[in-house]
């Protein structure tokens, strides 16, 4: 243990991987300017942040194994900028919108909605601190839990949702509780959500189907609000769909075995 700490820090002497920390930075920035925005009011802006730091989050752990820069810095310093994007932006927007919007007619609201935010912040937090622990050099094609980018988005979709389309405050308020319980209960759970991670996502295609990419980017141009908010929606039902399937073919496999078993009996 002392021996891998000094290589460590022998590491860190020698410099920092540019590239992969520079994406992180920008993640980072993002979120930050995410929060900015959210207490300024300007709430569809904050969105679009934490959606752009979701982006680079993603591109600084490809360019990382492509370039063979993983290192225990930058995951560290990949878990804490993600805390601010994917943890405490999306809180904060969450409250600071149902603060303007819907909170002044009802106190007891804004007492569920901040508590609700403690609790998404401290299930992003246990999220990232199990992934790390988790984390080696191998890439798993599963999740365990919701992913803290996919739980932002869920919440941020929520929000824009809510501020585009005028809804009753009680609507808005189910319809925000809902989005930000349900994606922190899941970020904690052993729920196996897809990673894209693995040899599979690889394969390749016939050149046919290469048009579907650029025509994801141009449903996602025309209507951001809802191919995402669909996007969004599909995978956090994904895992738990998942889940039952699997559980499901376990137990036809289980009985299938026994019964085979006892034929031969």
């Amino acid at each position: 243990m002392k021996n891998k700490r000094k290589r460590d820090i022998k590491k860190l002497k020698q410099g920092i991987y540019f590239l992969p920390n520079f994406f992180t930075t920008a993640n980072l920035f993002a979120g930050c300017f995410s929060i900015i925005n959210a207490i300024n009011g300007n709430y569809n802006i904050a969105a679009i942040s934490i959606f752009i730091a979701v982006f680079l989050d993603g591109m600084d752990g490809k360019i990382a194994r492509v370039t063979n820069a993983v290192s225990n810095f930058g995951k560290d310093y990949d878990s804490l900028s993600d805390l601010v994007s994917f943890g405490v932006a999306p809180a904060l927007l969450f409250y600071l919108w149902g603060n303007d919007h819907i909170f002044s007619s009802t106190l007891s609201w804004e007492k569920m909605a901040w508590l609700a935010s403690f609790f998404y912040i401290a299930s992003a937090a246990l999220r990232l601190a199990r992934f790390n622990n988790q984390l080696n050099l191998r890439y798993n094609a599963y999740f365990t839990g919701l992913p803290c980018p996919a739980a932002a988005t869920l919440v941020s979709v929520s929000v824009w949702q809510c501020e585009l389309m005028i809804l009753a405050p009680k609507i808005s308020f189910t319809v925000l509780m809902f989005s930000i319980l349900a994606s922190a209960s899941m970020m904690v759970s052993k729920v196996p959500y897809y990673s894209f991670k693995d040899a599979q996502s690889t394969i390749r295609i016939p050149f046919s189907r290469t048009i579907l990419v650029p025509l994801i980017f141009i449903l996602i141009l025309l209507e951001p609000p809802l191919i995402l908010s669909v996007m969004a929606v599909l995978y956090f039902f994904s895992g738990p769909v998942y889940l039952v399937v699997g559980l499901m073919q376990k137990t036809i496999k289980s009985n299938f075995s026994s019964s085979q078993s006892n034929r031969s009996d």
